[in-house]
């Protein structure tokens, strides 16, 4: 039964088992999870606090051919109206002691009772409503139940029921660890019960990639009807449960997890997931917009990281050393794909800028109209040069990545090279690369011509 139900949604499948509840299965995704299980009898019944991390929007019936005719929503509640209660009698109410009258709740949303005490009128039956703080139950308030029905015509022998839970998510982290010849990055599966029960687990698939997934349906539910019936956090490390490496499924990546284990409530469960192989690089980056004027700055610690696998998106901590020197958030990188980030100024790598006015020209632009009007326009030509000294104060030498971005749509930008370095244009945008060695400081020069209203 239950391999005819995984081949048949052709997805990612959590067995959760209960010894309330039939066996279902969960499509767990970065920031909710898919409930699935057969059907067994309607109309479908949630507590209150199951209704909360339900998605209404998303419950539907589903199998190979299904005509859905209609769908309704309540909300149910057993009434209170009837109730033996006890009620503060007025004659307490600026005393210490306090004193109880025995009544019958008559309307539980307005508060009216009904007593009969010889103490307060005699034999007399009198009606009246009371503060809510003043009434007290002889057994717990009940709470909502949420029913969903469905009418619909079919030729299947099995229909599933399926909706979106928030309660079970999950999401990657990782370690990059580097050394002077070698970086390691490893990945952890998290994964996140939020809900009030344990849950436990069979067999897992975790989907990784852009999924996009609202938390909660953005509208109420139009055909939401009320009735009334007469009638703390942990984290835990699994030691011996390991998630296989991922494999693609349409544009997604599915993580299977080979040894059932159990999620308590309000509780991080994690598990180890694969090792790929990095290789990362690291330089330093003067990245910076263009200035008129003179400026100085320091390079941002950059690397540059290359994995032989997808990864799916999660937050990173950076060692070198085995010491923590920084984070990053990694982002689906597909396999081979390169990464860019940077995590905080090295103040051994200075650089001073100076920008000088070479030249200014003004451009006059003649435009001639459908009407025959000629209209004139004016134009600055300006040519800058650059001269970016830059000085290494390390023991050792440094790559240095450097990229001066040009703002502007309305301009126009041409890079004059000089004979002392090379330096190419990539858009709007200049660049080069340098590599300097321990307490070196050397100065760098380009030209460029901008063209502007």
């Amino acid at each position: 039964m239950l391999s005819r139900i995984l081949i048949f949604f052709m997805f990612v499948l959590v067995l959760i088992k209960s010894e309330n509840n039939p066996s279902y299965s969960v499509r767990i995704y970065s920031n909710q999870a898919e409930i699935i299980y057969l059907l067994d009898k309607l109309p479908l019944e949630f507590t209150d606090d199951e209704w909360n991390e339900i998605r209404s929007d998303s419950i539907t019936l589903l199998s190979d051919n299904i005509h859905i005719t209609s769908q309704t929503i309540s909300e149910k509640r057993k009434s209170l109206n009837g109730a033996k209660i006890y009620i503060r009698s007025p004659i307490s109410l600026d005393k210490s002691t306090l004193i109880f009258v025995q009544g019958i709740l008559i309307d539980e949303h307005n508060y009216l009772v009904k007593i009969q005490d010889e103490s307060i009128a005699g034999q007399q039956t009198l009606f009246f409503s009371v503060p809510p703080d003043h009434i007290f139950y002889l057994e717990q308030p009940p709470k909502s139940k949420f029913y969903v029905n469905f009418t619909y015509d079919t030729t299947d022998s099995q229909v599933h029921v399926t909706y979106l839970r928030s309660n079970l998510k999950w999401h990657t982290q990782y370690q990059l660890n580097l050394y002077e010849n070698n970086s390691t990055l490893i990945a952890m599966a998290n994964i996140r019960n939020d809900g009030k029960s344990p849950i436990s687990i069979d067999h897992a698939e975790l989907i990784g990639g852009d999924v996009n997934l609202n938390t909660r349906s953005r509208e109420t539910v139009a055909y939401f009807t009320t009735t009334t019936m007469t009638t703390t956090t942990a984290t835990t490390m699994a030691k011996t449960t390991t998630i296989e490496q991922g494999t693609e499924l349409f544009g997604l990546y599915v993580f299977t997890i080979n040894q059932p284990f159990t999620i308590d409530a309000k509780t991080n469960y994690l598990l180890p997931m694969f090792h790929p192989h990095v290789t990362v690089e690291r330089y330093g980056l003067i990245s910076k917009y263009f200035q008129t004027t003179s400026n100085t700055g320091y390079a941002q610690r950059s690397y540059r990281l290359r994995s032989d696998r997808y990864l799916s998106r999660g937050n990173c901590i950076i060692r070198e050393s085995d010491r923590i020197v920084g984070e990053t958030f990694l982002p689906n990188l597909g396999a081979k794909d390169k990464y860019h980030f940077s995590i905080g100024q090295d103040t051994d790598i200075f650089y001073k800028e100076n920008v000088s006015l070479i030249s200014s020209t003004k451009l006059e632009e003649n435009h001639q109209h459908e009407t025959q009007t000629i209209h004139t326009s004016t134009r600055k030509l300006s040519i800058y040069e650059i001269n970016i000294q830059i000085k290494n104060f390390k023991t050792r030498s440094i790559t240095i990545e450097y990229e001066q971005t040009f703002l502007y749509s309305f301009q126009n930008i041409q890079l004059i090279m000089l004979n002392n370095h090379s330096f190419i244009q990539d858009g709007e945008t200049i660049k080069s690369n340098m590599i300097l060695q321990n307490n070196d400081d050397q100065t760098f020069s380009y030209r460029i011509e901008r063209t502007h209203h």
